[in-house]
């Protein structure tokens, strides 16, 4: 067993390797460059070899939750807003349903995140900018998309900050992520940092896509990927011209 080993893999290998040198040796230009494109090729197909596990892990504990719910009861989503200037977030609980929409006018000011919870033995969030994009919402769709983000830095001052740890409870079709809002929000709960400008957010993408996200843009989950887009306070709903033509990571 060991010569078979020996002859149909080691060998090989060894062999392999050793013409590469060669023709390093004999080509080094060439050979730099065929050097630089495998090590491309093997971090993008790392990066997507490791989503499609995660997903495929996160996808099974989503049917687990959702067998134990048909069993017991559906639990019915929570709400919250989060107000940026005081850094606080108000649950709601399910009483959403009985505040009038003059309620929501009247609060306006001091809602900049809505929040919709569902839980699981991980929740999952759904977010909105305001209330009428959440009253305009299907509250009932939950779609989930694959992750999208390898890697998700916050840069400030000298300091950079690993961000994408928890970002999977919101990889869901038309969420807002990003807006200074919900980063402040985001960094609060699960890392207790505060949010200081100025600041900038260095994303690492699935197909290995690597941009910078400044305080002016967000970026919004859609079913292909997701988008990026200029924050104006103008504008409630983004039309296409404001979408950045940096779109979502697709399949190739």
């Amino acid at each position: 067993m060991f010569s078979d080993i020996f002859n149909y893999f080691v060998i090989p290998t060894v062999v392999s390797i050793g013409a590469f040198g060669v023709y390093c040796l004999l080509n080094p230009q060439n050979g730099s460059t065929l050097l630089k494109n495998m090590a491309w090729q093997s971090v993008k197909l790392y990066s997507k070899a490791s989503i499609y596990f995660e997903n495929l892990a996160q996808h099974d504990t989503m049917e687990e939750d959702s067998d134990n719910e048909n069993v017991d009861f559906e639990s019915t989503p929570l709400l919250s807003y989060y107000n940026y200037d005081k850094d606080l977030e108000v649950h709601m609980g399910e009483d959403y349903d009985n505040l009038p929409e003059e309620w929501w006018k009247d609060s306006e000011k001091n809602v900049d995140l809505i929040l919709f919870k569902k839980q699981h033995s991980t929740d999952i969030f759904k977010t909105f900018k305001n209330y009428q994009d959440f009253n305009a919402s299907d509250k009932q769709n939950w779609s989930t998309v694959e992750k999208q983000f390898v890697q998700i830095e916050l840069v400030k001052e000298n300091e950079c900050i690993d961000i994408h740890k928890h970002l999977d409870s919101f990889y869901i079709e038309g969420n807002i992520l990003f807006t200074p809002a919900f980063l402040k929000w985001y960094l609060q709960k699960w890392f207790n940092v505060s949010l200081d400008e100025p600041y900038t957010l260095r994303i690492f993408d699935k197909d290995v896509n690597l941009f910078d996200l400044t305080s002016d843009q967000y970026i919004t989950i859609t079913k292909e990927g997701y988008e990026v887009h200029d924050l104006d306070n103008d504008t409630e709903n983004p039309t296409e011209e404001d979408a950045s033509s940096y779109e979502g990571a697709e399949e190739d």
